[in-house]
């Protein structure tokens, strides 16, 4: 099962890839849901992906915006590669005279 949906997505992202430039507004959906068939079925993608969400902020922006586009079966797996801030930390007390 897992070999169909990566050869679904290679194709999704080939498919993309070669009517990106048309004037036919297919190419980049087609690579968005073959990305996200990835990231659903590897466990390493996500991983890979998080690590550069941290890294580069405009594209953890990017993906932010997406999750609140997408329909809810696509958020879930885009929101597993929400990379892992740590909580700020509450402000120091200040000292009483």
């Amino acid at each position: 099962m897992k070999l169909f949906v990566w050869a679904a997505a290679v194709v999704m992202i080939l498919l993309g890839l070669a009517t990106v430039w048309t004037p036919l507004p297919t190419g980049v959906p087609l690579i968005a849901g073959g990305l996200i068939l990835i990231l659903g079925s590897s466990r390493q993608a996500t991983r890979w992906l998080r690590a550069r969400r941290r890294r580069l902020l405009r594209l953890d922006e990017a993906f932010i915006w997406l999750e609140e586009k997408a329909p809810k079966g696509l958020t879930a797996a885009l929101r597993r590669t929400r990379p892992r801030r740590k909580a700020p930390s509450p402000p120091a007390p200040t000292p009483t005279p």
